[in-house]
C-alpha cells in the first residue's frame, strides 16, 4: 500500500536534496579551483570527491525526474497504485542511499560526510527513509 500522499511527501524532499547537491557543489569547488578557475592539478587531487558528487548529482536528478513523471501521470489521471509504490520506492532507497552512502563501486561509497555534509532531519525524508522501500511496499 503506497505512503498517503506520496507525490506530495516526495516532492516534498526535492528542496534538501538540491542544497545538498549544491552545497556539495560548492564544497568541491572550493577544493580545485584556482585563480577563478578550475585546475586539473586540483581536480586529480581531489578526483575521488568529483566522482562522488557526479554520483551525488546523478540521485539528485533521478529523484527530480521521478517526481516530473508521477506529476505528469497524475494530471492524466493515470497515477495509480503501482505508480505511487514505484515513486514510493524509488524515493525511498535513494534518499536512504544519499543519507548512507551511494555505491560508486564494489569499494568505493559515497558518503555525505565527505563533503562535510549531512542529512537533512526532515519528517518527509525520515518517513521515506523509513516507509518507502520496505516489504510492506
Amino acid at each position: 500500500m503506497p505512503i498517503s500522499d506520496i507525490l506530495t511527501l516526495a516532492k516534498s524532499t526535492l528542496p534538501a536534496v538540491q542544497t545538498l547537491l549544491d552545497d556539495a557543489t560548492a564544497n568541491l569547488r572550493e577544493k580545485v579551483v584556482a585563480d577563478g578557475r578550475v585546475s586539473g592539478a586540483l581536480l586529480e587531487q581531489h578526483q575521488d570527491a568529483a566522482h562522488a558528487l557526479s554520483w551525488l548529482a546523478t540521485y539528485s536528478q533521478a529523484l527530480h525526474q521521478m517526481a516530473a513523471w508521477a506529476d505528469r501521470l497524475n494530471s492524466d489521471g493515470k497515477l495509480g497504485k503501482m505508480e505511487q509504490l514505484i515513486l514510493q520506492i524509488a524515493f525511498g532507497e535513494y534518499l536512504s542511499q544519499i543519507a548512507g552512502g551511494i555505491p560508486m563501486s564494489q569499494g568505493e561509497i559515497a558518503r555525505l560526510q565527505d563533503f562535510g555534509l549531512t542529512m537533512p532531519d526532515t519528517p518527509e525524508i525520515a518517513t521515506l527513509m523509513a516507509e518507502g522501500n520496505t516489504s510492506k511496499a
